[in-house]
């Protein structure tokens, strides 16, 4: 006997572009690893966009395989939605030490 209550109907129903806005991978520079590792404490970058939500989500996950990767290094990033000083919308990145005492290290 067939279990009626659990067979799937597949319906010809495509994705919104809201939804596609979601599930598209936000894409973030190539050397961003690199200039996340060459930052000094007390240092930051601007990074514009026209999606801040999505761009934020980005960065904190390539944060925290960058952190993974050096569980030793005491340095931290906080990422902050802001307008640069042409107006342009994105985020302002900022690596800090949080056991040092405004040390540039």
């Amino acid at each position: 006997m067939i279990d009626t209550d659990n067979i799937l109907k597949v319906d010809d129903i495509e994705m919104t572009e809201e939804i596609k806005k979601r599930v598209i991978k936000e894409r973030l520079p190539s050397n961003i690893g690199e200039t996340m590792d060459n930052m000094k404490a007390n240092q930051s970058f601007f990074l514009k966009t026209d999606d801040p939500q999505k761009k934020l989500f980005a960065l904190r996950s390539r944060y925290k395989r960058w952190k993974d990767k050096r569980p030793e290094d005491p340095h931290k990033f906080s990422f902050v939605q802001t307008e640069d000083d042409d107006g342009n919308l994105g985020i302002r990145v900022y690596k800090y030490n949080p056991n040092a005492n405004n040390e540039q290290i």
